[in-house]
């Protein structure tokens, strides 16, 4: 027993190390977004929280279903007082407010909620306007412009669903929610909020959309 409450205490020590090196402002997230522990989250649901690549890439590669990025919204706005602070910018200054929901399978099933500010003036002329013809979004746009940058992971926690959300009724038990922005030439970019649906199950979170798209695939094959 007293061998299996070390390896615990090592395993929450890695956990705690892998949160402090890779989110930067893990305690500053909002009062709404409650903090959980890495190791309360499935295995896949750890790698699309800390991945720095694209979302839609991984979902299609996991799933190995189609990914559709449903735009809700796109429009200039006054930026919000935590907006231009993550983003180092003047409060009220001019950004991009885009807002999208991303499914799963055809039709598609909402996966996860995503919401994002950017600076015009900090992007290549033309890539604002760009993003209405790309299928994967922000990421698919960044590489067609083969735009240097890296992103930095913010703070992450469950947290409410996006009052915006158009589809609210299909929302899970829970959502994890994450910060994290897009930087380019050493300046902030764009700031980016996901909402992931997720579930418990045995005891850990998974990506709701997984578990009814892996549910649908089980009923297909019993009903060949």
């Amino acid at each position: 027993m007293f061998a299996k409450l070390k390896n615990r205490q090592r395993d929450r020590g890695l956990a705690a190390g892998l949160v402090d090196r890779h989110f930067v402002m893990q305690d500053e997230r909002p009062v709404d977004v409650r903090a959980v522990e890495i190791e309360a989250l499935d295995p896949f649901l750890r790698g699309l929280l800390f991945t720095d690549g694209t979302v839609t890439r991984t979902l299609a590669v996991q799933m190995l279903a189609p990914v559709a990025v449903e735009p809700i919204g796109q429009l200039p706005v006054a930026t919000p007082a935590h907006v231009a602070g993550c983003l180092e910018a003047t409060l009220g200054e001019e950004s991009i407010r885009r807002q999208v929901s991303i499914g799963v399978g055809a039709p598609p099933t909402p996966v996860l909620w995503a919401e994002s500010y950017m600076i015009p003036e900090r992007l290549p002329p033309g890539f604002v306007g760009l993003l209405d013809s790309a299928p994967d979004g922000i990421g698919q746009s960044l590489q067609r412009f083969s735009l240097e940058s890296s992103r930095e992971l913010c703070w992450f926690g469950l947290g409410p669903l996006p009052a915006w959300a158009p589809d609210r009724t299909a929302a899970a038990e829970a959502v994890l929610s994450r910060l994290y922005r897009i930087v380019s030439d050493g300046r902030p970019a764009i700031l980016i909020t996901e909402h992931f649906a997720v579930a418990r199950r045995d005891g850990a979170y998974h990506l709701a959309g997984l578990l009814a798209h892996q549910a649908a695939r089980a009923e297909e094959r019993r009903g060949a």
